[in-house]
């Protein structure tokens, strides 16, 4: 919504708040004055020209008063610096509003000492009184009104503000998955380009079909198991070749998880990998990669650990990457398990909602 358009909307709202309370204010004006009349002695009441038209007349009279009072600060405080193109200090603002209605008052005043020269006494001063209260009302409405269009303004600056970072935080994190396996990538295939050039060619077709599909499903945010599984196993598949055939990958997932399911884009892809970074495994003791479902419905990514003899030193930002996904798209991050006496590693994450 621009600014023009809020403008409009607020002008829309605060004109019919001045067409309905313009007749409500001049009820609670008007009385006052009519009890004053009544507690006057018969004398008097007899030099006022006293009937229900009069009296009608009288309210239409501060119906009207109060509307322009209404369009008077609609004026100063929504147009005013639009049309002289610079900000009014809003001092003057006031000071002009409260004249204005004083200057009204004054001439209303003298016409009617012409046609009823009644001495109110004290009570006289009372239209200064009430159009001073009713200007200060008007105005208390006026600023709760266009305060609550700006505090919608700015909720609504403030979540586009947050969809921008949302947006840009994911774009960050899945541009720290991608240079990661391509530097791996091309690692190996430089090495199988010396030794084993009909398996390198393999694996650069495996290798381009992987990219093709990370490039297309990069765009994404979340992606469907389906899909998530086939990018994993293809990088599994790839990273065989580097491995001599020593990763094995076993999916007890049922069907209809894997078909209508779905999970921020890369994420077995990147459990994967982390699996084959800090495990030393063989053919004879291969890494055995698991992924099932548990009774909660939540997902279970689970390798059987074979320490290093030297390990890297790990500082966790594939998993802390996965985390803030999940937390990103809505979802509780994901809970790992380092349980050294079974010999496991597991990373349990619930599916997100489409």
């Amino acid at each position: 919504m621009n600014k023009f358009v809020s403008k409009k909307l607020q002008l829309r709202e605060l004109v019919k708040m001045a067409l309905v309370t313009s007749p409500i204010i001049g009820i609670y004006t008007i009385t006052p004055m009519v009890l004053h009349v009544i507690s006057l002695p018969e004398i008097e009441k007899t030099m006022i020209s006293w009937s229900y038209l009069t009296l009608l007349k009288a309210l239409s009279g501060i119906s009207v008063f109060v509307f322009i009072q209404w369009m008077i600060n609609i004026w100063l405080f929504h147009f005013l610096d639009d049309q002289l193109n610079r900000t009014v200090h809003q001092n003057w603002k006031y000071l002009f509003s409260y004249t204005v209605m004083f200057v009204i008052v004054f001439l209303f005043r003298l016409k009617r000492a012409e046609h009823a020269p009644i001495d109110f006494g004290s009570f006289g001063y009372y239209p200064i009184i009430a159009a001073t209260a009713n200007n200060t009302f008007i105005l208390i409405i006026y600023w709760l009104i266009t305060g609550k269009h700006e505090k919608a303004q700015l909720e609504l600056a403030k979540t586009r503000l947050e969809l921008a970072q949302y947006v840009t935080q994911q774009e960050q994190l899945k541009n720290k998955i991608h240079p990661h396996f391509i530097f791996n990538a091309l690692n190996t295939l430089k090495l199988l380009i010396k030794k084993e050039q009909q398996t390198a060619e393999d694996y650069l077709v495996r290798l381009s079909a992987h990219l093709r599909f990370s490039i297309t499903e990069a765009a994404k945010d979340q992606a469907l198991i389906k899909n998530e599984l086939e990018f994993c196993q293809n990088y599994i598949e790839l990273q065989k070749v580097r491995f001599a055939n020593s990763i094995q990958f076993e999916n007890y997932l049922p069907n209809e998880v894997i078909n209508n399911e779905y999970l921020p884009v890369v994420t077995l892809q990147s459990l994967a990998e982390n699996a084959i970074k800090h495990n030393a495994f063989t053919k004879n003791n291969p890494l055995i990669i698991k992924i099932r479902q548990n009774e909660d419905n939540s997902i279970t990514f689970s390798n059987n650990l074979i320490p290093k003899r030297n390990p890297e030193a790990t500082t966790g930002t594939g998993l802390n990457n996965l985390k803030k996904r999940f937390k990103l798209l809505g979802n509780a991050e994901p809970t790992v398990l380092h349980n050294i006496k079974d010999k496991q590693f597991e990373v349990t994450f619930d599916t997100l909602k489409k």
